[in-house]
């Protein structure tokens, strides 16, 4: 069932008005169930009992609510019955017998293959709540569980009041358990005293301890970092590293870390003593971690920011000296030729003059910047320094820790007694010179700015790592554990469905190439390609396809029926559809104050309005309200839900079938303006301005997928395969199969681990140099394509480290780790590890095979560009839902920046599918009035137009007109409550 059919799953009533489109898609009788109800009932009970039956099959629960029955669904069950419609119905109306009713209802589970719920299944559905509270931020989330698993098990689902119970009993003996292992790890004589500390005034200010640790690092400074490390070293003081919390899931942590931070102090210190230690501790731990990551980050930027700093110097001194040289030998030169001079006075000032420039010798501009960068001693002894309290791990033959640990012994030492030569680590030949020069002081300069690289390099290859950290952790830490893989290893690899040796793939990949590198060669032959002198292929403009401006016609006339709208009615009306609002809230709403709240936040989270904004748009909203939404749509992961069904939603509409089968996507990223005092900003090299990223995967059928954040002008190939793997993951969806990306979403390591996990990575490369053929040497090459092949493919590497390989793609597969974050232990920095290498050179196969299908195949060229094209216009309307910038107080938490990601995702999905069911509707009513509309002319109109709607000014939500479709029925809760 997809996403935003979930709605239905454990309702207890029908709404009283039901849409078409939710009439056609999930209550349908098919001939067998009209034939079972002919068998079964007589005629006046027939339309009854169908109605029970499709209730029944898309709640999972009977149909035991008294409100009217929806008039569409009476009617077409009528129909497909023969039988004559009431005008008004309901189940009192129908039923007047109990009995009856609960015969009819009987009969209806039995049909369906229902069961009631047994001592055993409740047992199980017990323990499952109790698996799902260990993570779960609210007792709505697990009453949604318990739904969604009696559902999938063909279980009738018992009454609300009976799954809040469960979840209530399994919330608590989480909590219980979670108050037992944090007192365990704090130390029951340490507890009493870390509420106290916390609470205290920090020295010399009138700020808490717990205050001063809620303020997240502002922008990206040296002052910023060092008071990230400040933090961290108090957290350490309190030995936070030390506390084993591993019976803590970190999902709970975090959702105890947020009420922590929403709550003023004096209203933690009012709880009980016991929660007061559970949610104090969760969030010393969170904070720590999260600090930690941002000084690795801070530090990391600051290493690059010197590297830039000291690569401009050395082209401003390599200039400068250049023009001196040439100005003495101008000059030495015009001394020669004078003729009024002897000839030995002149060769002697000549030579005075050509002495400055040195011997002639080459000299690098690597090697320059290595020594602007030593000479750069007082910021990068800083940047280290910094950094001297935090406790890595390392390899022990990593070149990053070993000087990392000589840094530390010898970093006591005043300068001028730096230790000699051959107490220092090997740093490799490029900085060799520099090290071991015969000045001790510049030989310690250069191995401090030789460590500096070392240790950055080898925190992004993870070779070095730290324990309390979420993103910096060790790669053995990320993956399957040893022992567990060499046991269940086949079984891994049989859920990717890849073979357990290199050589059952490798058979089917030569085979592709061969075929392909003949298609080439054809296409050469036809001039459909060519390889120019400089070596490179070239590949002629796609040709236009034949438009005789219908389509845009056509789209102007639709959008002109259409008519213009306001941004509320459109959430409204979508929300309606797919109920996207009970997914943020965990429930129904209760009222519409708690519905437009809800808006309320999304907006803020959504786009570059504040609360107090908001509020003055919004008639009798206050901020007070809208900020308590958006704290609870923060991390709980419910905006994904939201999405998945809006998204679902729009993809189910008849019209966006014309687009795509649902199988193909495309990701980019948006640049969102941010304020320069937004730690994790960017300068975006286009536009020049501090952004943020926004990473989106874009449906052939038009909707976003999956959103996500990212720090600007970093590979995207990690963040691409992951949100492929993220949407695959859920059993129930189709496939995405392929992914096209531009340049940035592409390295033939990310190839290989798409690959593996079950997709192709298709990028359209930017540079002319990309588009070259590898291969292993032991391959025949038709002579055409020599100029264009390099044989740098090892396939003795891609066997030796294929079972690794397998270990890392199940490893993502199973959720131990984010693609994101493997492939950046696996990114340039990695280059020399085995793992690296075999990723490399199977990419470079597969890269190889696409290229020949790139060239070759025009529609599948065409294709990929559609697909990136329509990633483009939905980026404008994102601009136009997100318009201004993201205001500093705003995104300097992950928690943060991942709710404006999916709010802004969730909004530029509502207009998707607000767009998409308008145009079909409007396609429909002009086929019914005979105006003639081809299909071929709908699969070039897309519904990313928003000229049409207002997003700013006064908003009104009308929730009166949706109230049944979207607030709890409150009958129905007044007979929960009384039981």
């Amino acid at each position: 069932m997809s996403a935003f059919a979930d709605r239905f799953v454990g309702c207890d009533a029908l709404p009283s008005r039901l849409s078409d489109f939710d009439r056609e898609h999930f209550f349908t009788l098919s001939k067998a169930d009209v034939q079972a109800l002919q068998e079964q009932f007589r005629e006046e009970h027939r339309l009854a009992a169908a109605l029970l039956v499709m209730f029944m099959r898309v709640a999972g629960r009977s149909l035991d609510g008294f409100t009217m029955l929806p008039r569409n669904l009476l009617r077409y069950a009528a129909e497909a019955l023969g039988v004559a419609a009431p005008s008004i119905a309901s189940l009192r109306s129908i039923y007047k017998r109990k009995q009856t009713l609960f015969a009819h209802q009987r009969w209806a589970r039995d049909y369906l293959g229902l069961t009631e719920l047994g001592p055993d299944q409740e047992r199980e559905v017990v323990a499952m709540l109790e698996v799902q509270a260990q993570a779960a931020a609210h007792t709505d989330d697990l009453v949604q569980a318990a739904r969604q698993w009696l559902f999938g098990q063909r279980i009738v689902i018992p009454s609300s009041r009976r799954l809040l119970d469960w979840a209530r009993d399994a919330f608590a003996k989480t909590e219980a358990q979670v108050a037992i292992t944090i007192a365990q790890a704090v130390g029951h004589a340490d507890a009493a005293r870390l509420l106290v500390v916390v609470y205290a005034l920090r020295p010399g200010t009138d700020v808490t301890h717990l205050e001063w640790l809620k303020t997240p690092p502002r922008r990206h400074s040296p002052t910023t970092l060092a008071e990230t490390m400040e933090k961290v070293r108090y957290l350490k003081s309190l030995r936070v590293h030390q506390w084993d919390l591993s019976g803590v899931m970190l999902q709970r942590q975090q959702a105890y870390a947020r009420q922590v931070r929403a709550r003023r102090p004096y209203k933690s210190r009012a709880l009980h003593t016991t929660t007061q230690l559970v949610e104090v501790a969760c969030f010393l731990h969170v904070t720590l971690l999260e600090l930690t990551d941002a000084a690795l980050h801070l530090s990391g930027r600051r290493t690059r920011q010197l590297a830039r700093t000291a690569a401009e110097r050395a082209r401003t001194r390599h200039a400068r000296e250049s023009a001196d040289a040439l100005r003495q030998a101008v000059q030495a030169r015009a001394l020669l030729h004078d003729d009024t001079r002897d000839w030995r006075s002149r060769v002697l000032e000549a030579r005075e003059l050509l002495a400055g420039i040195g011997d002639g010798s080459p000299v690098s501009f690597a090697s320059r910047v290595r020594q602007a960068l030593a000479e750069d001693s007082t910021r990068v002894h800083a940047c280290l320094a910094v950094l001297a309290d935090l406790e890595f791990r390392g390899g022990d033959k990593d070149a990053g820790f070993a000087q990392w640990q000589a840094w530390q012994a010898l970093r006591q030492r005043a300068q001028d007694k730096a230790a000699a030569p051959g107490e220092l680590p090997d740093v490799g030949a490029a900085w060799r010179s520099l090290v071991h020069d015969a000045d001790p002081k510049a030989g310690w300069r250069a191995f401090e700015a030789s460590t500096m690289l070392a240790l950055r390099r080898s925190l992004r290859r993870g070779s070095v790592w730290i324990d309390h950290s979420l993103s910096f952790q060790g790669r053995e830490q990320m993956l399957i554990p040893a022992q567990q893989w060499q046991q269940q290893h086949r079984k891994h690899v049989e859920l990717l469905g890849v073979p357990v040796s290199f050589d059952s793939l490798l058979m089917p990949l030569v085979a592709n190439i061969h075929a392909g590198m003949q298609a080439l060669v054809l296409a050469l032959r036809r001039g459909k390609v060519e390889i120019g002198a400089d070596g490179m292929l070239h590949l002629p403009a796609l040709a236009a396809l034949p438009d005789d401006g219908e389509p845009v016609r056509t789209r102007e006339a639709l959008y002109r029926r259409i008519g213009d709208v306001q941004l509320p009615d459109v959430i409204l009306e979508v929300d309606a559809a797919t109920n996207f609002s009970e997914a943020l809230l965990g429930h129904r709403a209760a009222s519409p104050a708690e519905l437009t709240a809800m808006y309320g936040a999304l907006l803020v989270h959504g786009t570059d309005l504040d609360a107090r904004g908001v509020a003055h748009m919004i008639p009798g909203l206050e901020p007070a309200q809208i900020i308590s939404a958006m704290r609870a749509m923060e991390g709980s992961g419910r905006l994904r839900r939201a999405n998945e069904r809006v998204a679902g939603y729009q993809s189910s509409i008849p019209l966006a079938a014309l687009w795509g089968n649902g199988d193909k996507a495309s990701a980019d990223m948006l640049a969102l303006d941010a304020s320069r005092h937004l730690w994790s900003a960017r300068v975006d090299p286009r536009r020049r301005t501090y952004a943020a990223g926004i990473y989106t995967h874009l449906r052939d059928r038009w909707g976003i997928v999956y959103d996500q954040p990212i720090v600007l002008n970093e590979r995207q190939a990690g963040v691409a395969i992951e949100g492929v793997e993220q949407h695959n993951r859920i059993e129930d969806r189709l496939r995405l199969s392929l992914l096209a990306v531009d340049t940035h979403g592409y390295t033939n390591v990310a190839m290989a681990v798409a690959k593996l996990l079950g997709f192709d990575l298709c990028p359209r490369l930017k540079d002319l140099a990309e588009r070259k053929l590898y291969l292993p040497r032991p391959f025949n090459i038709p002579e055409e394509l020599d100029r264009i092949t390099e044989r740098r493919v090892s396939l003795k590497a891609i066997e030796r480290g294929w079972p690794e390989l397998l270990r890392v793609a199940a490893s993502i597969r199973s959720g131990r780790v984010s693609a994101a974050q493997m492939l950046q232990r696996l990114g340039s920095a990695a280059q020399g590890d085995p793992l690296h290498r075999a990723a490399e050179h199977l990419g470079r196969l597969l890269r190889t095979v696409f290229l020949c299908d790139y060239l070759t195949v025009v529609d599948f060229r065409r294709e990929i560009h559609m697909l990136l094209s329509r990633g483009e216009s939905v980026h404008q309307l994102q601009r136009a839902v997100y318009s201004g910038r993201i205001a500093p107080e705003r995104g300097r938490r992950p928690d943060e920046m991942r709710a404006i990601s999916g709010a802004h995702a969730l909004l530029t999905n509502v207009v998707l599918a607000w767009n998409t069911a308008r145009m079909h509707e409007e396609v429909e009513k002009l086929r019914r009035e005979g105006v003639r509309i081809d299909d071929d002319w709908l699969r070039r109109i897309g519904p990313a137009n928003f000229g049409h709607i207002n997003f700013r000014g006064t908003m009104r939500f009308g929730v009166e007109r949706f109230a049944q479709a979207l607030l709890h029925d409150n009958s129905a809760a007044t007979r929960l409550r009384t039981g």
